[in-house]
C-alpha cells in the first residue's frame, strides 16, 4: 500500500501539537513523542482513499495554524500541501465524473 506520511519537523506549541495528534491518531502520547524525536511518520494514510487524504489535509492545517511545521511525503519524496490539495481535487473530479457516467448508463435502463 502506498501512503502519504506526515512527519513533524518543528513544534512551536508541544501541548497543542500532541493534543491534535492524539485526536486524530490511535497512537499513545509516548509513541507520538518517540516518532517525532526519531523523525518517523506520526500519521500515514492510504494515498488512494479520498476521505483519509482530506483528514490529513485537515490535520496539517490545524498543525500549521499553531506553528507546527510538517513534512508531507509520498512515494516520490517530499510534497507540498498544494500538491496534496491537487491530489484531493483530482480524486474529487474523478468521483464526480464517475457519478455522471453512472447516471447516464443507468438512466437508459429505466
Amino acid at each position: 500500500m502506498k501512503t502519504i506520511d506526515i512527519i513533524i519537523e518543528y513544534i512551536n506549541d508541544k501541548t497543542s501539537t500532541y493534543k491534535i495528534l492524539r485526536e486524530y491518531t490511535p497512537l499513545s502520547l509516548s509513541e507520538i513523542k518517540s516518532r517525532i524525536e526519531n523523525h518517523d511518520a506520526v500519521i500515514a494514510v492510504n494515498d488512494l482513499k479520498l476521505d483519509e487524504l482530506k483528514k490529513v489535509r485537515e490535520i496539517i492545517r490545524s498543525l500549521n495554524n499553531i506553528g507546527t511545521e510538517v513534512v508531507i511525503q509520498d512515494v516520490t519524496g517530499t510534497i507540498t500541501l498544494k500538491t496534496l490539495e491537487n491530489i484531493i481535487s483530482s480524486y474529487e473530479d474523478i468521483a464526480a465524473d464517475t457519478e455522471k457516467l453512472d447516471a447516464l448508463m443507468f438512466s437508459d435502463e429505466q
